[in-house]
């Protein structure tokens, strides 16, 4: 399973898509500098994860997440949450 994932960093207020096939792996390599674009960012936090069968279909979310502007990944973002709490 490969996962698309989205975390924040509020010492740089920047967002960050990646993929993964672990995501907690993942975000302690981010929160260990371990990865040059988000070293300045420590600490990161999750906001989005999911899962898909194919890494191909986990590109497609990641590519078409990372062609949104800040404001219209964060609503998308929003739309996730509130999704999740029906």
């Amino acid at each position: 399973m490969t996962f698309v994932y989205v975390i924040y960093s509020e010492t740089t207020d920047h967002y960050y898509i990646g993929l993964a096939k672990d995501v907690q792996i993942a975000l302690w390599q981010h929160n260990a500098r371990a990865i040059s674009a988000t070293a300045d960012g420590k600490p990161w936090v999750i906001k989005f994860r999911l899962g898909f069968e194919t890494r191909p279909e986990a590109q497609s979310l990641e590519m078409k997440l990372k062609n949104k502007n800040r404001q219209g990944l964060e609503e998308w973002l929003q739309g996730q949450s509130e999704r999740a709490n029906e």
